[in-house]
């Protein structure tokens, strides 16, 4: 973007609410939080680290720090100077015009995270000093002028720094060496050089931010990131090339005295706190004998939930996370070993800074999903006797749904507000209806495609026996189902003239973990009459 088009865009900010606060760290204090709102931060005395976003900066006096919603946040002040800082805190939004009417959209910085602002910038630091030694603003038109002061502060502070703006220097430049590329072979000498520092005073001044040494922060990267590749297949050998380490064996040794415990029995033995951070995650976790310290809630996208009787006793001993506002506070309050989360999910480098994050790769493939979760925790008996479970349950459904109604076809469906969408094979409820239960696709579905969306007049074409029906828990959702119900199309089913129209209830999110996906096959069976004894 232009500079003249932030300049636009950062006079068309208003500002809802603008605090100036005061604070004094203690010594040593490290302090964790995902930022709620804007925050422009100046540092009056001593020395720390802040790491925002997985960047990691020192901090020091005269510095300035602009921080924005959502971003991840770590600080930590040295032990023999506390930082002392000021900090706005704001809330504000982007005003525009369109066909004569006013428009909020969320605002933007051309830059956040650390700012450069020079000393000889004597205009926006004497703005500054006169916004943090006002009156508190009790009267309006106290908290319109500090409103106003904070706007023309931020539009000359935005427009100083795209001047300004130095490349990475210093500690800084060390730090964020040390931070991302810790596999590699570092030396204190070369990160010294690149600090502009004396050996002895970068160790000091490294030891003094961040209470510990050069060497002990690459340590702590790399048994970080080994403690997440033990969540897998790899062999030690792999592992130990991928965290900077050429002999596995003296690998072992600096993992043992580090953790306490061999590389090849961490997963097993010291790994009891697990957080999950999808749907049927905590199952998995369930199913193979422990408690999660936290799972996914569906709740909020179904009509109704119906606990699962095996599941319901560890469900309510954790942290459940909404899965519209996740609170990762919270997580980082139950204090996991391991978090687990999946590819459906974007990527959350700040989860690294709770605990060990693994991601996996979605499957439908649930007996091969849970036999690999078993062997790396040791408990490979528990995801056996599952899949004879699930083996037998599967061989008595099929045969008595076959007995009873004969060869069937079946038919998921999703109502949303947006959309009437069919799932074929490739996915949780093709893996249910089809492999579990041994019903058949409608004759004209196209079986690679994991689903299909479509509109009433097209429902014909996927005519089946049985068809499932579930609805997004919104008005605009049942007004969508309401409308296929009234339609000619619909009323000319199969499924629709027999009676064979049924509440698939949250069986869509059920199947997703092992425990859960044999509660919808007995689910499925009983809305057909059948029934397991």
């Amino acid at each position: 973007m232009e500079e003249n088009d932030w300049i636009k865009r950062l006079e068309q900010l208003y500002f809802t609410a603008v605090h100036v606060c005061h604070y004094s760290s203690n010594p040593g204090a490290v302090q964790r939080r995902i930022w709620k709102r804007f925050a422009l931060c100046r540092v009056i005395a001593g020395k720390g680290s802040l790491s925002m976003d997985n960047v990691v900066h020192t901090v020091s006096q005269d510095e300035w720090f602009l921080l924005k919603p959502g971003m991840h946040v770590e600080f930590q002040t040295d032990m023999e100077a506390p930082v002392r800082y000021q900090i706005i805190l704001f809330s504000c939004v982007a005003l525009t015009r369109s066909r004569k009417a006013l428009h909020t959209e969320a605002c933007d910085f051309p830059v956040t995270g650390k700012l450069h602002v020079s000393s000889n910038a004597r205009d926006i630091q004497e703005m500054m000093d006169t916004l943090v030694s006002g009156k508190h603003a009790f009267t309006s038109l106290e908290k319109t002028r500090r409103k106003h002061l904070l706007h023309q502060l931020l539009i000359q502070l935005m427009m100083h720094l795209k001047e300004e703006t130095p490349p990475v220097a210093g500690m800084d430049r060390a730090l964020e060496y040390m931070t991302h590329q810790y596999m590699k072979d570092i030396r204190v000498e070369q990160m010294a050089r690149m600090a502009g520092l004396s050996v002895n005073h970068f160790i000091r001044t490294f030891k003094r931010q961040l209470n510990m040494t050069p060497i002990e922060y690459i340590l702590k990267q790399r048994m970080a990131k080994a403690k997440q590749l033990l969540f897998s297949s790899d062999k030690i050998k792999e592992i130990a090339e991928q965290v900077g380490y050429r002999d596995e064996h003296y690998f072992s040794r600096v993992f043992k005295k580090n953790e306490g415990v061999a590389p090849t029995l961490y997963m097993k033995n010291k790994v009891s706190r697990i957080a999950t951070l999808y749907y049927g995650l905590d199952d998995y976790v369930i199913t193979l004998g422990m408690t999660p310290v936290s799972a996914l809630s569906y709740g909020q996208r179904v009509a109704r939930h119906v606990a699962v009787p095996a599941l319901q006793a560890h469900s309510h001993q954790g942290l459940i996370l909404d899965s519209f506002n996740q609170n990762y506070d919270g997580l980082r309050r139950v204090q996991p070993d391991l978090i687990i989360t999946s590819d459906r999910l974007e990527p959350n480098e700040f989860l690294h800074q709770i605990a060990p994050t693994t991601m996996l790769e979605h499957t439908n493939h649930f007996g091969e999903r849970l036999l690999y979760m078993a062997d790396i925790m040791g408990r490979t008996e528990r995801a056996e006797q599952w899949i004879d479970q699930h083996a037998d349950l599967s061989l008595v459904l099929r045969g008595r749904i076959q007995s009873r109604w004969g060869k069937q076809s079946a038919m998921f469906i999703r109502v949303s507000s947006q959309f009437y969408r069919m799932y074929g094979l490739n996915n949780q409820t093709g893996a249910l209806l089809y492999d579990d239960l041994g019903f058949h696709l409608p004759r004209y579905f196209p079986e690679k495609q994991w689903a299909v969306e479509t509109n009433v007049g097209d429902m014909q074409l996927y005519d089946a026996d049985h068809i499932f029906v579930m609805v997004d828990p919104t008005e605009e959702a049942h007004a969508q189902l309401r409308q296929l119900q009234q339609s000619s199309a619909w009323l000319a089913l199969k499924a629709v003239q027999e009676g064979r129209i049924y509440n698939a209830g949250d069986i869509f999110f059920k199947t997703l973990g092992p425990t859960g996906r044999m509660w919808a096959m007995r689910y499925v069976a009983e809305q057909l009459g059948v029934t397991v004894r």
